[in-house]
């Protein structure tokens, strides 16, 4: 079993704000949605998800959004 990570998105915004975590394996051409809507997106890492690329949509209650940077989730040897 390998270690549970996370990542936390902070946006500053008026009203309830909607999170959507977007996900992609190693060896997969497109994202696809995370069943994450927090936050903090959590992960159990493991050497098979090394590689796993995340990245946060925010929506706020006007319907404006804002996506975050790419991140890669590694497992250091």
């Amino acid at each position: 079993m390998g270690d549970t990570m996370s990542t936390t998105v902070v946006v500053e915004g008026e009203g309830e704000l909607k999170y959507q975590w977007y996900i992609k394996n190693p060896g997969q051409s497109k994202f696809s949605k995370s069943s994450v809507k927090e936050a903090t997106y959590f992960c159990d890492m493991t050497a098979a998800k090394s590689g796993r690329q995340v990245y946060c949509v925010v929506k706020d209650r006007q319907g404006n959004t804002v996506a975050t940077d790419i991140v890669t989730l590694s497992i250091k040897q």
